[in-house]
């Protein structure tokens, strides 16, 4: 699964944050504890790797990309899932694809 998102204020879009709440039903309403954190238990047996691809504006900084990152990180650990890779649109277009292909 690659999320996409232009960064608007500091953090990804409305529509992203949407589609990303969706994901939710893909785990179950009951939790145990992993590593001293309590986690949901997963839905399904395997889940798909995840990739963030960011589009910084003007006013993105270092922070708000390593808030972003950190934020989908913990959440593919809730996914039962491995955030493989968080790329921005700057960066060159080969490494951007190479992360993509390795999915």
């Amino acid at each position: 699964i690659i999320f996409a998102s232009p960064v608007i204020m500091g953090f990804t879009s409305a529509f992203l944050k949407r589609v990303h709440d969706k994901f939710v039903p893909l785990v179950l309403p009951y939790t145990s504890l992993y590593n001293e954190e309590s986690h949901h238990h997963p839905r399904y047996e395997k889940f798909p790797a995840m990739g963030l691809v960011l589009q910084p504006d003007s006013d993105t900084d270092e922070e708000d990309i390593e808030i972003i990152k950190s934020i989908y990180s913990r959440d593919s650990l809730n996914f039962h899932a491995d955030l493989v890779f968080t790329r921005l649109t700057t960066d060159p277009i080969e490494k951007v694809t190479n992360e993509i292909n390795s999915l």
